[in-house]
């Protein structure tokens, strides 16, 4: 019997409002992880081009080409800010993985009862602010009474994302993630029927950007938690143990460190010990 000879399916190109050759993908990916230490496969092509064709339009540019020759340019400084928020990912809720907000009460109720009076907790990649304000609001209930001196210090990448949380505004299919009973003792509610975090939560916590990929950060201080979810597994591995190394110093000798549900850091086990679902602490010193 004759074989069919196999069906060649025409390559589908999609019209585009600019070109967007490999070359000009390379050099965007090149700038990326010089920033922000982000690693884009090339499945992530059409990703960028949605993401950015946006500020080729508004600065009236010829391409993607010009584009990257603006930003490589000293008059592309201020660019760069709009470059990196373009193509960083901010997806978050109210209280997201969810197990590891009884295990950080737990921890902080130890601290308490140990003689501890004030709190700290660094969220390292806090995007529009429902981490940060998930983490004071955990933060205030196993204080309880006691109410303890609670800091939050919530930094990013994205300036746009943090002027959200320092706001502290909310639709309410937001707000409805909250457990029940919070809307109502965190969140005041709006004319327009947004919430807004309640001033108590707002003055917890302090909103600063930060680029985790760069070696002087502006944190001196250490922390009894420190979250960092969801924002390495965009880090190649020498870029997510820099990170990691530098985490180290900066929690406390008895604090715990948060990370999301699909990432895994074995290979920091100089610095690092897993002590339960994605949640490390100190690696023990032989």
């Amino acid at each position: 019997m004759n074989k069919l000879p196999p069906v060649v399916l025409p390559k589908i190109e999609f019209n585009r409002e600019f070109a967007f050759s490999d070359a000009d993908f390379e050099r965007i990916r090149k700038l990326i992880y010089k920033e922000a230490g982000i690693s884009l496969n090339p499945s992530k092509k059409d990703m960028v081009y949605g993401r950015l064709v946006r500020r080729i339009r508004e600065l009236k540019l010829a391409g993607f080409a010009a584009y990257v020759d603006f930003l490589e340019s000293i008059g592309g400084k201020r660019e760069f800010e709009q470059f990196v928020n373009a193509l960083t990912t901010n997806l978050t809720f109210f209280f997201r993985e969810e197990h590891h907000f009884p295990l950080l009460a737990e921890h902080l109720k130890k601290k308490l009862a140990s003689g501890a009076n004030e709190l700290s907790i660094w969220c390292a990649a806090s995007s529009t602010g429902e981490e940060p304000y998930s983490l004071a609001i955990t933060a205030l209930e196993a204080a309880g009474p006691a109410r303890a001196n609670v800091t939050v210090l919530a930094t990013d990448l994205d300036t746009s994302v943090l002027e959200v949380g320092r706001k502290g505004i909310y639709s309410a299919d937001k707000i409805a993630r909250l457990p029940p009973g919070h809307a109502n003792k965190y969140f005041d509610k709006l004319p327009d029927g947004n919430y807004q975090a309640k001033a108590v939560l707002r003055n917890m916590i302090t909103f600063q950007r930060l680029n985790l990929v760069e070696t002087n950060w502006a944190v001196k201080r250490q922390f009894d938690a420190i979250f960092c979810r969801n924002v390495m597994i965009y880090f190649d591995r020498d870029t997510q143990f820099g990170v990691l190394k530098r985490f180290a110093p900066l929690l406390k000798p008895d604090g715990l460190l948060f990370v999301g549900h699909s990432e895994n850091f074995y290979f920091a086990s100089d610095y690092f010990h897993l002590r339960g679902k994605t949640v490390y602490e100190h690696a023990k010193k032989a």
